[in-house]
């Protein structure tokens, strides 16, 4: 299926979506650190067909990974979604404005995320 790049400080979403994802068939690159994510991305390390992120993270971001990684990849038309806690319009127009494709709240709705994640894909 596709490589998907999961960028999470928190071991217990990482675990989470990587097990999602996983049993949906696809490849999981794990970071566990918002300036990890954008290093993997920028340095090469990783080529995803997608992204997800968190926003609220320790050190750079979510909203400061997808402003870098859009900025230092300006061709790049890979979907990166936010997926977090925060839950106001501004967060996700904040988001959207960041460079994000799509946005899922926290907790995750399993059967929502994969069909959100496969519409993403589909659309590349």
């Amino acid at each position: 299926m596709a490589e998907i790049l999961v960028i999470d400080d928190d071991v217990h979403t990482l675990d989470l979506v990587t097990s999602i994802l996983e049993a949906a068939g696809h490849t999981v690159e794990r970071v566990s650190d918002g300036q990890g994510g954008v290093d993997a991305v920028l340095n090469g390390d990783v080529v995803p067909d997608l992204i997800v992120t968190d926003l609220n993270m320790r050190g750079v971001s979510g909203w400061d990974v997808v402003r870098q990684i859009r900025e230092g990849m300006p061709e790049s038309s890979t979907p990166i979604l936010a997926l977090s806690a925060f839950t106001t319009a501004q967060d996700r127009d904040e988001a959207f404005k960041a460079g994000c494709t799509a946005y899922e709240n926290k907790p995750i709705d399993r059967d929502r995320f994969v069909a959100r994640i496969d519409r993403l894909l589909a659309a590349k």
